[in-house]
């Protein structure tokens, strides 16, 4: 009852107020009959609100999003299933939506009148140019009684989360297979003692099929063991993602290190297309995440894991790649680099990956391309008593160090597409060179025709 009273609207005052003092006067001045409309005018409320509290609603709401991960730029459609499943009909409601503001305005309905068994579906389209991970939700819903004297608002503590992911550009395929890059747990397997079931288990791994999983080994372990099955070999291929924030410039959706992240998902989803293993690496300590390998999705829903991260992925604070490195020296099979302005450490540190014998690729973005730096310059006084300060090397001198230390390096723009910086990758790995750049890839390309070598 009070919070009914409390749900009073304008209207619902002013009864309350006009009838208290039609009540007062017709007191005072002995008028019986206005004494009893101003009785009414109090009443009416009071009644309303007492009937309103002792009413019980049910009213069900369930939030559906399609797709659930969405590209950035691209629309999503929400539906809401609305049913009344209680006796009491319902009067006036107005639904409201929480929609976070990156993805639109609040979405708001409003329904008539909602009897017994009445149920509904309505539907509206969020579209965010950012990407990140946005929780659509709760819903609240306003009923009001015939009279519009009482309004309470009620509210779901439902919500659903919805991915919008870097934009994916379609890529080519380019001859990136090495002469090894098979996983070795899924290549048959023999055994000489013991049994096969102590041999053919493993530890449950993220995106593993539930269906392989062995139940007396788990229990005799203490945790989940799959089987192993005889598979093909699989190809694996790691994604190393430069996210410092001191080796890229610009700001916001125009940043080079947001082109950094849209190669880096371009290229996750064009390798899970193509049947690899991926997975992504940054220095950022603690982001190691591994695509799934579910035949039956496609190329998006493989790379789902690695989509998810690169959505929320903001630049780091770290001043050197040499915890990435480490990440990746050990592994066998393709390594791509997606890198932004390297010092003489970085070189030095990837130089290590090269030496294990792996197919490796890298972008390296001219950042000076982007605009001024995103952190300020070092003040004056800091840099007092230095007679000289070293040169900041370009973009094309970076990739040929690294072209000189094993890599297959280009550079990247920001009037470039992931697409046509890949092809350039492609011509440069076709050649079997150690640098690109756009002038060297029309040289390239040019030589390639005339040799009859397809591009």
């Amino acid at each position: 009852m009070r919070e009914a009273l409390s749900a009073l609207t304008t209207r619902g005052r002013a009864f309350l107020a006009a009838g208290l003092t039609i009540a007062i006067c017709a007191f005072v001045l002995g008028f019986d009959a206005l004494l009893r409309v101003g009785i009414l005018a109090i009443a009416l409320p009071l009644l309303t609100a007492l009937v309103v509290s002792r009413a019980r609603y049910r009213l069900t709401a369930t939030r559906s999003v399609s797709p659930t991960r969405v590209s950035a730029g691209q629309p999503a459609t929400v539906s809401l299933h609305l049913a009344n499943d209680g006796s009491m009909p319902m009067g006036l409601v107005l639904l409201e939506d929480h929609v976070p503001y990156v993805l639109g305005t609040r979405a708001r309905f409003l329904l008539d009148h909602a009897g017994p068994r009445w149920h509904q579906r309505v539907s509206y389209t969020v579209r965010s140019e950012l990407r990140g991970r946005y929780e659509i939700g709760p819903l609240s819903l306003r009923v009001s009684d015939p009279f519009g004297l009482i309004e309470l608002v009620r509210s779901f503590h439902h919500t659903t989360a919805v991915v919008v992911i870097p934009q994916v550009h379609p890529l080519t395929p380019i001859p990136v297979t090495g002469a090894w890059t098979g996983a070795g747990e899924n290549r048959p397997r023999a055994f000489a003692i013991g049994s096969a079931e102590d041999i053919t288990v493993r530890e449950y791994r993220r995106g593993d099929d539930l269906r392989r999983v062995h139940w007396p080994s788990s229990a005799r372990v203490g945790e989940l063991m799959v089987r192993r099955e005889e598979q093909p070999w699989q190809s694996r291929a790691t994604i190393l993602l430069d996210s410092r924030s001191l080796a890229h410039r610009g700001s916001g959706p125009a940043s080079s290190l947001e082109w950094a992240i849209s190669a880096a998902a371009s290229v996750a989803v064009h390798l899970a297309q193509a049947g690899f293993a991926v997975r992504l690496v940054t220095d950022r300590p603690g982001i190691d995440a591994h695509a799934w390998h579910d035949r039956s999705m496609n190329a998006v829903g493989q790379a789902g894991p690695i989509l998810d991260e690169l959505a929320v992925l903001t630049d780091s604070t770290c001043t050197t790649l040499t915890d990435a490195v480490g990440a990746v020296v050990d592994q066998s099979g393709l390594t791509i680099a997606v890198l932004g302005r390297l010092q003489a450490a970085d070189v030095t540190d990837l130089a290590r990956v090269s030496s294990y014998g792996s197919r490796v690729l890298a972008i390296v973005l001219d950042t000076s391309q982007w605009g001024p730096p995103s952190r300020p310059a070092r003040p004056a006084a800091a840099t007092a008593g230095r007679s000289r300060v070293p040169r900041e090397r370009s973009a094309a001198e970076l990739a040929s160090l690294l072209g000189g230390n094993g890599w297959s390096a280009t550079t990247a723009g920001p009037q470039e597409s992931p697409t046509v910086v890949w092809e350039r990758l492609g011509a440069l790995v076709l050649h079997g060179g150690g640098r690109a750049t756009p002038a060297a890839a029309e040289q390239q390309a040019s030589v390639a025709a005339t040799a009859g070598v397809p591009r």
